[in-house]
């Protein structure tokens, strides 16, 4: 009588690939947070009053005071505000 082996258990080569994928893209998230966070420690959180930063920022601020106030920059004619009567009529 012959013994047959048993066939190779491929479930468990899965189990261990997803478990190892898992533990690896943990380690790369952490890695990327851990770069992040020291990125902002060295710069202590503050932006180079010259910079592309500071720019943007100053423009949403700008561009927010005007919303709260009212005003509002037209270039093609604001008729309603006495702009030019030659444009587009287009606003």
């Amino acid at each position: 009588m012959t013994v047959l082996e048993p066939t190779p258990d491929h479930g468990s080569r899965g189990r261990l690939f997803r478990r190892l994928s898992f533990a690896a893209s943990a380690v790369a998230l952490s890695g990327a947070f851990a770069f992040t966070l020291s990125g902002i420690a060295t710069t202590r959180g503050a932006v180079r009053p010259d910079g592309q930063a500071a720019a943007i920022a100053a423009a949403q601020q700008q561009r927010s005071t005007d919303a709260a106030t009212g005003r509002h920059h037209c270039r093609h004619g604001d008729r309603t505000r006495g702009g030019s009567s030659l444009g587009s009529g287009r606003v």
